[in-house]
C-alpha cells in the first residue's frame, strides 16, 4: 500500500476516532455508528462518516460485514482492524486499556 493512500485514510477525524474504537475493543468487532466515535448529530454528518470508514476500508486497515443506513443513521456492522491496520496504525493511537499490539 502506498503511503499517501494510508495518510488519505487517516485525515479525518472521524476515521481517527473509528481506528480508536476499534483497536480499544480488538480483537472483538464493533458495529460502528457516528454515535459511537462521538459525532452528536449522525444526519448531519453521516456521509462523512461513511467516507471516512470506507477509506479506512480501502487501505486495507479495516474489515467489516455490512453498511447499512436506516432511519438512524449509517452503520457498519461487525467491523475489526485488519492485520495490516493492526501494524500501521500509528503508535500513538493508544488503547484504552494501555494494551499494546507487539511487531515481532
Amino acid at each position: 500500500m502506498a503511503s499517501d493512500e494510508y495518510l488519505h485514510a487517516l485525515e479525518s477525524a472521524d476515521a481517527r476516532a473509528a481506528l480508536q474504537s476499534l483497536r480499544s475493543s480488538w480483537p472483538a468487532v464493533l458495529t460502528l455508528r457516528p454515535t459511537s466515535i462521538g459525532l452528536r448529530t449522525p444526519f448531519e454528518h453521516g456521509l462523512d462518516f461513511v467516507r471516512a470508514v470506507q477509506r479506512l476500508s480501502d487501505a486495507g486497515l479495516i474489515a467489516y460485514e455490512a453498511l447499512v443506513i436506516g432511519p438512524d443513521g449509517p452503520r457498519f456492522v461487525d467491523a475489526v482492524l485488519t492485520a495490516r491496520g493492526r501494524a500501521l496504525v500509528p503508535t500513538w493511537l493508544s488503547t484504552d486499556d494501555g494494551v499494546r499490539q507487539l511487531a515481532g
